[in-house]
């Protein structure tokens, strides 16, 4: 739910384009890829810029940029950018005609430079762009010819039986932002309304590593697996479908937390815990039981080793589970616009891949300071067209992606903060909504507890303005 580093890095591209030269910069247009996708750069002789991103509405912005070139090595700066970030970086112009930059993001007047240029930045506020005048080089990498097979049809079916569904966070999740860390009882019958307001699953979202041993075969207590159980068995007692997600894990999803195991122990110690919760759920129904391997892989993992990751656990819960649908998040924190990084195995299309999506962020995250949103409050969202029209453009690029990959999606999270007035959230709420059905995603809202809700815990009653704009019976 960190969605801040988007904007950071959007503003970073800008800066890369810049690095070309302030006022003797290159003129024309400049390509790239960023998250494999295609990017486009037009630098104008005026100082100004116009930046384009086929994947992201997070890269598409423009204003004016400044170069430093008897500054060693080369600044670039970043101001009056359209979504209100500025950025300071260094840039590189190489004898092939490429451009390099690495440029840091933040609010005006608060960014520090970025001290190198490095292809891969280790911060979140820093973002590196590589761009040539060659646009066809590039296509050429982005625009794969995959056959797709007839049993791709299954993963879709089972992406439609989720349908619209609701985060069940707070529960047995562990959550670690300050001011939410608990795991609240549930009563039976709170799981029973979730299905009588019209909701067709639910996305259970479960701290395992907090309940398993820490060294081999890392056993996860059977007490806790107890309380598991009870919570899907009342779904699907309900007719609701269950994804079973493994959510907060410190140093392999989330950045935070201490562990005496290595990043490589850690990535055994999941595959370990799958192999148990494979083993325990496998006589469940697989049209109604699902496994999410793993929330938002972070940014530290990286796309290439996510993707070593979740073939092998694929591989794994495939020995018990072989007709189970698994569902994959997209590396780099499950941003919708790193769906090109994945690689999928060419031999199991009996997956689902799945996408958060929380833009405009200082709207959805307004006020919740963990996300440095904490000066946002109030922000609305009032739908209207050019509002929407950058939502369309993210979510018609997801489209275009499943349609020729042959892979269902499932916006796994989307949702905004209870401090945002009733009426923008019941816009928003329902338009996401509205847009994932129609173009055959599945969705999960985050979240049914704060600080996300749409029901009162204190009087046990849904924001029926919400649960109607949703329509979701």
């Amino acid at each position: 739910m960190k969605r801040f580093f988007i904007l950071l890095t959007v503003s970073a591209a800008i800066l890369y384009f810049a690095s070309c030269g302030g006022q003797n910069a290159p003129a024309g247009q400049w390509y790239g890829l960023r998250d494999n996708a295609l990017l486009t750069l037009t630098l104008n002789t005026d100082s100004t810029f116009a930046l384009e991103s086929e994947a992201s509405s997070n890269y598409s912005f423009s204003g004016k940029y400044a170069i430093d070139e008897s500054a060693t090595p080369v600044t670039i700066d970043l101001t009056e950018c359209s979504n209100g970030m500025a950025g300071a970086g260094l840039l590189r112009l190489n004898d092939d005609g490429s451009m390099e930059m690495n440029v840091n993001f933040g609010a005006p007047g608060m960014v520090e430079r970025a001290k190198e240029i490095n292809p891969q930045p280790t911060e979140m506020t820093n973002a590196y762009f590589k761009l040539t005048r060659n646009k066809e080089s590039l296509m050429s990498q982005i625009a794969p010819k995959i056959e797709i097979p007839a049993e791709a049809k299954l993963a879709f079916e089972r992406n439609q039986r989720l349908g619209a569904g609701i985060n069940l966070n707070a529960v047995v999740d562990g959550n670690l932002h300050p001011g939410y860390q608990r795991d609240a009882p549930l009563d039976d019958k709170e799981i029973k309304s979730i299905a009588d307001v019209g909701f067709r699953s639910i996305r259970l979202n479960v701290c395992w590593s907090k309940h398993a041993s820490g060294k081999k075969p890392y056993t996860i207590d059977e007490a806790f697996f107890k309380k598991v159980d009870h919570i899907v068995d009342e779904c699907l007692k309900n007719d609701l479908a269950v994804s079973i997600d493994v959510h907060y894990y410190p140093y392999i999803n989330m950045a935070e937390g201490v562990d005496s195991l290595t990043m490589e122990e850690n990535y055994e110690r999941l595959d370990y815990l799958w192999q148990q919760i494979a083993e325990h759920y496998k006589d469940y129904p697989n049209d109604m039981l699902y496994f999410d391997l793993l929330n938002e892989p972070n940014m530290q993992m990286g796309a290439e080793k996510w993707n070593e990751v979740f073939a092998g656990l694929i591989k794994t819960v495939r020995k018990t589970n072989p007709e189970r649908t698994l569902i994959i998040a997209t590396p780099n924190l499950g941003q919708h616009w790193t769906l090109n990084y994945l690689k999928l195995p060419a031999n199991d299309w009996n997956l689902i891949v799945q996408f958060h999506y929380y833009l405009p962020h200082l709207f959805t995250h307004q006020g919740l300071g963990y996300a440095m949103a904490e000066g946002s409050t109030y922000t609305e969202w009032k739908g209207t067209e050019q509002e929407k029209s950058i939502i369309l453009k993210d979510l018609d690029y997801c489209q275009r992606w499943s349609e020729q990959h042959g892979r269902p999606l499932n916006m796994g999270e989307y949702g905004c903060m209870n401090t945002a007035d009733l009426d923008s959230r019941c816009r928003y709420i329902g338009f996401m909504r509205e847009q994932s059905e129609k173009r055959g995603f599945s969705s999960h809202l985050w979240g049914y507890r704060e600080p996300f809700m749409i029901r009162d815990e204190k009087t046990g009653k849904w924001v029926m303005p919400i649960v109607e704009a949703m329509k979701l019976k």
